[in-house]
C-alpha cells in the first residue's frame, strides 16, 4: 500500500476550503446567467430558464471534474459537492444579493435614460409618421375602391359583348337559314 494514494486531513481540508472558494466562483458564474435574466426581460420565460439552468449545470459538472482531476488525483469527494454548494449559498446570500442589486439599479436607471431619449427624440416621430399615414390610407383605400368600380363595368361590358356576338351570329346564321329555305 502507497501512502501516496492517501489524503491526510490537512489535504482534505485544504480541498473542502478550495472546493467552498469553486463554489463561490460558480455564483459569480450563475450572477451572470441572473444578470441576464434582469437585463432582458423576455429571456426569463420557461424555456429560456431552462435552458440556462441547464447550461448552467453542464458547467458546474465540468468544474468538479476538472477540479476533481487538479486536486484530488481524479478522486470525486462527496464533501467537494458539498464545499461548492456551501460556496455557492455563501456567495449568493452575500456579494450575490448586492452584485444583482447594483445590476438591477444600473438597468434601471439606464432604461429610465433610454426612455427619456425615446419619448423626446424618437416618439415625436413616430407620432408625425402615425399621423401621416392616418392620413394617407383613406385615400389609398379610396382609390382602390373607384379602381374597382370601372373592373366591374369592363366586366359587364365584356359579358354583354359576348351575348351581342352571340346574338349575331344567331341572327346572321338565321338570315342564313332562311335564304336557303327560300324564306
Amino acid at each position: 500500500m502507497h501512502l501516496d494514494t492517501f489524503f491526510s486531513v490537512s489535504q482534505h481540508t485544504a480541498m473542502f476550503l478550495l472546493s467552498v472558494v469553486l463554489g463561490a466562483a460558480l455564483g459569480v458564474v450563475y450572477d451572470c446567467f441572473r444578470a441576464l435574466r434582469v437585463i432582458f426581460p423576455p429571456a426569463a420565460k420557461k424555456n429560456a430558464v431552462i435552458a440556462e439552468d441547464i447550461i448552467f449545470w453542464l458547467i458546474y459538472g465540468f468544474c468538479i471534474f476538472c477540479y476533481a482531476a487538479s486536486f484530488a488525483r481524479g478522486q470525486v469527494r462527496f464533501f467537494m459537492f458539498f464545499g461548492s454548494l456551501i460556496g455557492f449559498v455563501l456567495y449568493l446570500v452575500t456579494v450575490g444579493s448586492i452584485v444583482i442589486g447594483i445590476i438591477r439599479s444600473v438597468f434601471g436607471a439606464f432604461y429610465k435614460i433610454l426612455h427619456q431619449v425615446y419619448s423626446r427624440l424618437i416618439e415625436p416621430f413616430v407620432k408625425i409618421f402615425k399621423t401621416i399615414c392616418q392620413k394617407i390610407v383613406p385615400l389609398f383605400v379610396r382609390n382602390h375602391k373607384n379602381a374597382e368600380i370601372p373592373e366591374r363595368s369592363v366586366k359587364n361590358h365584356l359579358k354583354n359583348a359576348v351575348s351581342m356576338v352571340y346574338n349575331k351570329y344567331i341572327s346572321v346564321e338565321k338570315n342564313i337559314r332562311g335564304k336557303e329555305t327560300g324564306r
